[in-house]
């Protein structure tokens, strides 16, 4: 017999906040209450989330930090391309911190999915909370990683890629496993195969400006001494940079051209 859920603090207050009952979540099983209100808080933007999309997690806000903090410190206009937006929760979480400074460091702003679900969650969530003036500045594309982008040169690539090593799936929690997107959750054997595939496609394509960065979250097991026994040939072109999040796990990298 299954234990009774026990909500935490967090959970009841979003009940609250949306004027739901705790019972209505308890009739859904494990369901993530992100789910049932159909909204997040991500980096201080209330975000539309459905099952089609992952719920963003707090970790991911130290990623928007470093991309915030380059672009602000290049202080000059940038084309940006993130691959696998989902919600949008990156990117405009990265438009609302650069959104004030004085004229906008964007030239190119462009968002991809392979989900067509995705992309409209994500263009709704880009209308909640911009005006038509910064809109206008963000194109979306539908595609599987950069197969439909047209090459050139970007100087900040974002990419939040499924990670999940396929052999721990069965390990993630009930509220992960039975209700996110599998989609965007397994990344193959090691959970590198298909950021592998993307690097790749970023130097075949000359998608990266000289100056460039790309940033990853990735699996806590994807460390440079991951990368340097099982993907070498990737150190023959990127400087890589490993930073751990705030519960002490590694969780991004930072890749240059060298």
């Amino acid at each position: 017999m299954n234990k009774p859920r026990k909500l935490s603090v967090y959970e009841r207050n979003q009940l609250l906040k949306y004027s739901l009952k705790e019972s209505d979540l308890f009739s859904k099983g494990n369901l993530p209450v992100e789910y049932l209100t159909g909204f997040v808080n991500f980096a201080g933007l209330e975000l539309r989330v459905d099952q089609n999309v992952l719920i963003p997690r707090v970790e991911t806000e130290e990623l928007v930090e470093l991309i915030v903090g380059l672009i602000k410190k290049n202080n000059r206009p940038v084309k940006y391309l993130e691959v696998g937006t989902g919600s949008g929760a990156i990117s405009l979480a990265v438009l609302a911190a650069v959104k004030n400074l004085r004229n906008l460091p964007i030239n190119k702003f462009i968002m991809t999915d392979i989900s067509e679900k995705a992309l409209l969650l994500a263009k709704q969530n880009l209308q909640a909370h911009f005006t038509s003036t910064v809109a206008s500045h963000v194109s979306f594309i539908q595609s599987d990683l950069l197969k439909k982008v047209t090459p050139q040169s970007f100087e900040v690539i974002v990419a939040n890629l499924p990670y999940i090593p396929s052999g721990e799936m069965f390990k993630l929690d009930s509220s992960v496993k039975d209700f996110e997107p599998h989609i965007a959750l397994e990344g193959g054997e090691t959970g590198f195969e298909l950021i592998a595939v993307f690097l790749q496609q970023i130097l075949e394509g000359d998608y990266l400006a000289s100056e460039g960065q790309i940033f990853l979250e990735v699996h806590e097991s994807h460390t440079l001494k991951f990368i340097t026994k099982f993907y070498q040939q990737f150190l023959n072109h990127f400087k890589i940079q490993e930073f751990k999040d705030q519960f002490l796990r590694q969780r991004f990298l930072l890749l240059t051209l060298l």
